[in-house]
């Protein structure tokens, strides 16, 4: 039973529905290295890594309370942080005691999809959505059989200094893709 048992890297406490900035590091499955390479410390995506980037971009048309923060493609992963904003209508119906409040799923596009059922907006939500839609796209574009980790890392940043620096750690990762943890040196992914 203990072999199927995943160990929570979660912030033990930390509420992952409340309004706030998160950085979020998704690999492709066995940090295969498939949405481009590193050109002289720039990354050069690739059509892949281009539909990860636009899926990325577009979170916000799918979760109103959700603004894509800094970003950054690179060969097998992604960086990013998502800021989860008050749900504005929510706040409003409260406070007017309506019954019917309408929530950010109710009034997404993706209304009949059974992952938006509950309305309930939390990270893992936004996360499941991005791979999933990410993965479809890249599998229908691209005929290939392309499949995420099956977990992610998260972290809730605290406070301004810390958003500041994990930015630069974003922007700086193609520079230092030569001593990224992630970066397998295996011949899979290479410098250019």
């Amino acid at each position: 039973m203990d072999r199927y048992h995943r160990r929570s890297i979660r912030l033990k406490g930390g509420d992952y529905s409340k309004p706030g900035y998160y950085f979020i590091t998704i690999c492709t499955r066995e940090r295969e290295c498939l949405f481009g390479k590193i050109v002289y410390f720039s990354m050069a995506c690739n059509q892949m890594g281009e539909i990860v980037g636009k899926v990325w971009s577009e979170l916000p048309l799918h979760f109103p309370e959700v603004m894509a923060d800094q970003f950054i493609i690179m060969p097998n992963h992604l960086h990013g942080i998502i800021q989860v904003i008050p749900n504005k209508r929510s706040e409003i119906s409260s406070k007017n005691n309506c019954l019917m409040k309408r929530t950010p799923m109710q009034s997404s596009i993706n209304d009949g999809w059974i992952m938006m059922k509950n309305t309930s907006l939390t990270l893992g939500k936004i996360i499941r959505f991005f791979k999933a839609k990410s993965a479809r796209e890249i599998r229908d574009k691209m005929k290939n059989s392309f499949c995420w980790q099956r977990n992610y890392f998260e972290h809730i940043i605290r406070d301004r200094n810390e958003l500041i620096r994990i930015r630069e750690y974003i922007l700086d990762n193609p520079e230092n893709w030569s001593q990224d943890d992630d970066n397998l040196m295996n011949g899979h992914c290479q410098l250019s």
